[in-house]
């Protein structure tokens, strides 16, 4: 019976993290949420933790931590192939970062509020890098913005694999002990 409603726990748990994985944190939401589990559950509930394996949850950190290089490092891939310069790939890491924090504050629609400024914020930091330490001009500096945007956004949509791939792992770990 425990085991059952440890696995049904994990499965609510992952679709939430993988539904929410374009506009928060989803990946890093289920792991909290198994950590939590198996250091609280015996003292919360006065039933045995021990549901998730700790081999399960350290998996499931290493692909959270693939899936936050791929996201961050797209924008900066894109601004590159969109012909940036070191400066501007770097402006488009930091205005993506920057801007999905922004977008989440002060555009509150989920999921659309944190892409949008991510996407915003990484053609933005794009422009900035390539005025100030490329020394392109404001129409020359369109073409890498563009692409930072656009590697931002496909960087995003790459966490959905990293975020079921976790999941996956944590219901394993889960259900078989």
């Amino acid at each position: 019976m425990l085991y059952s409603t440890a696995s049904v726990f994990a499965l609510l748990a992952g679709v939430c993290g993988c539904a929410i994985v374009f506009g928060l944190p989803g990946i890093w939401f289920m792991i909290v949420l198994a950590v939590a589990h198996e250091l609280f559950a015996g003292w919360w509930l006065g039933i045995p933790g021990d549901w998730f394996s700790w081999t399960a949850i350290g998996i499931a950190v290493v692909i959270a931590l693939g899936a936050e290089a791929v996201e961050f490092l797209a924008g900066a891939a894109g601004a590159k192939a969109g012909g940036a310069s070191t400066w501007g790939m770097i402006g488009a890491l930091i205005g993506g970062i920057a801007g999905a924090i922004g977008g989440t504050v002060f555009i509150p629609i989920p999921i659309i509020g944190t892409l949008a400024g991510a996407m915003l914020g990484a053609a933005l930091g794009a422009i900035c890098g390539e005025l100030v330490g490329g020394g392109r001009s404001l129409k020359d500096s369109l073409a890498p913005a563009a692409g930072a945007a656009g590697g931002r956004l496909i960087g995003t949509l790459a966490k959905l694999p990293f975020a079921v791939a976790a999941w996956l792992v944590l219901v394993v770990g889960a259900f078989w002990r």
